[in-house]
């Protein structure tokens, strides 16, 4: 008796039969835009790192490409994926959020950590660090600390992590999202748009200093890390962009060892202008900071169409092509490898890769740019 094929088996039979008969007759085809090297990974014929991956094309560029890791998928196909595709690894530390990791003033529980650093480190990518001081991730047990201890607190946790990762995480977002937008609707923000969140718990204790401090700290702890300053909308917000560009300057004045900008880039099609995202990041960069893309996703309607994942490809496509032309791009990383992440924009479809760890028309966008 013969063999019997399974579904997915006869899916790819039928999808190499197709690509050889359409390419053989020259007829134009549905099935002629379909790369040839997706369809044979896809059905497990072959296996080596291709190309076209975006690590390779993003390193012919110049820059490393990657995505933050979510441990809530790893494994498997998973895994494998995310090796082949990204040479950065964004490795994410919090107190409350994504898994508690400083649990008390003494306790730490680096377990989770130390997976996705291991990970990152076992497929030879660049391991960033993210993120040590945020006001929307303080745990009630800081939160209800007396102010004369909140700085030896913000101070243990630098030492905990950049020592115990120093030489092993290259990158570290230190201080995250600390301006007002005048934009969100999660009443985030303490002041109008462009000026400093001074209502939490870091700054009631230390004022504006906080950040400053906080990178101190960090540099003090691991002299060699890169040190990057996060922050949302500074593509399409203006009064954040020159708050948040102040803010650089001013620590700079201060000598205070800040080494570049994370621009998240949580976009949405139409959500930006291109021209006004390259003049800000080359703002930046001539003030003397390398410019990093940090947490890249485009969100869609939870029911989406054919058409709006076009558009997501197209925005994908344009936000790649508009900062490789900036000036001192050194990565672009994208907020996780596939979609339906529990923690964010679950039924949003944000990213480059559907449920089922499919390539989606969002991939070959990128694919595109860097090409």
């Amino acid at each position: 008796m013969g063999r019997r094929w399974n579904l997915g088996e006869r899916r790819c039979i039928y999808f190499l039969i197709s690509y050889v008969v359409t390419l053989k007759d020259g007829r134009r085809s549905e099935i002629k835009s379909v790369p040839i090297v997706a369809v044979l990974a896809d059905c497990g014929l072959i296996f080596a790192v291709s190309s076209s991956t975006l690590k390779v094309l993003a390193e012919q560029r110049g820059i490393r490409f990657g995505a933050m890791y979510q441990s809530v998928f790893h494994g498997g196909l998973y895994d494998k994926i995310f090796a082949e595709e990204m040479n950065v690894t964004t490795a994410g530390t919090f107190m409350v959020d994504g898994g508690v990791s400083h649990k008390s003033r003494t306790e730490f529980d680096f377990s989770e950590m130390d997976e996705k650093v291991n990970f990152g480190r076992t497929h030879n990518m660049e391991i960033h660090g993210h993120i040590l001081v945020w006001f929307d991730d303080i745990a009630d047990w800081v939160k209800n600390s007396p102010l004369a201890d909140v700085e030896n607190i913000m101070n243990g946790r630098i030492d905990a992590f950049v020592k115990r990762y120093a030489g092993k995480i290259k990158v570290w977002d230190v201080v995250n999202e600390a301006m007002n937008d005048g934009e969100d609707g999660f009443n985030l923000d303490d002041g109008p748009a462009g000026t400093l969140r001074l209502s939490h718990k870091w700054a009631q204790a230390m004022g504006a200093d906080y950040i400053r401090k906080a990178f101190v700290r960090a540099h003090a702890a691991d002299p060699t890390a890169v040190l990057r300053y996060n922050e949302y909308s500074m593509e399409s917000n203006e009064k954040k962009f020159e708050g948040g560009k102040a803010l650089l300057i001013n620590l700079k004045k201060q000598n205070a060892p800040v080494h570049a900008l994370g621009w998240q880039m949580h976009v949405k099609p139409g959500s930006f202008v291109p021209a006004t995202l390259l003049a800000r990041m080359n703002e930046i960069a001539d003030l003397g900071f390398d410019n990093y893309v940090t947490e890249l996703d485009v969100e869609l309607p939870e029911k989406a169409s054919a058409a709006d994942y076009e558009k997501q490809k197209q925005t994908y496509k344009t936000v790649v092509e508009t900062v490789l032309a900036a000036r001192r791009l050194k990565t672009i990383v994208v907020w996780g490898l596939r979609d339906g992440d529990p923690d964010w924009l679950t039924n949003n479809h944000p990213q480059l890769f559907d449920e089922s760890l499919r390539k989606k028309p969002a991939y070959f966008g990128v694919q595109e740019a860097l090409k």
